[in-house]
């Protein structure tokens, strides 16, 4: 009777694990999961810094239309007071360093694109691009003249259009 006992008890306590198929089916099963979930966070997560970017470039436009309210005209325009950190707005070169995903420049639309800070600048019009430093994001144009529109191909966009090849408006 002893003996019947120490063999159960061998036998329970040796078919408590897994087989090796078991765990390699599971680990299968995980990186199906995962080969479809990590390129769908990735294309939430791309648009995610396209929205923001956009933000930005609005939040700029209204400062400059304000500007231009007040001085009639957009020259001299200087947006360093938006962004009181010195890490993410450079003012020599009036552009924005949007959490290195973004690099966002304004410019004059009217003068071969010079800075609005520019005394050669003529402060009638701009142009605010948004370069991607994703090159499988968008890259974006924001200008006075109400042009709104986007390009993943970056050698496509500069301060007049996004191109005719691949561009959409947003």
């Amino acid at each position: 009777m002893k003996n019947d006992s120490v063999v159960k008890t061998y036998q329970i306590r040796f078919n408590q694990g897994f087989t090796l198929i078991e765990l390699m089916v599971v680990v299968v099963i995980i990186s199906i999961l995962a080969a479809i979930a990590i390129p769908s966070y990735q294309h939430f997560v791309r648009r995610a810094h396209v929205a923001q970017a956009q933000q930005e470039m609005q939040k700029i436009a209204e400062q400059l239309e304000r500007y231009k309210a007040r001085n009639f005209s957009f020259k001299g325009f200087n947006a360093s007071y938006l962004y009181p950190s010195n890490s993410v707005f450079d003012v020599l070169s009036q552009t924005l360093n949007l959490n290195s995903k973004y690099t966002i420049t304004l410019v004059d639309s009217m003068d071969g694109n010079l800075l609005l800070t520019d005394k050669s600048s003529s402060g009638q019009g701009w142009s605010i691009k948004a370069i991607s430093e994703d090159t499988t994001n968008y890259s974006l144009l924001l200008t006075s003249r109400g042009m709104h529109c986007k390009n993943i191909t970056q050698e496509n966009i500069d301060y007049d259009s996004c191109g005719t090849e691949g561009s959409e408006e947003w």
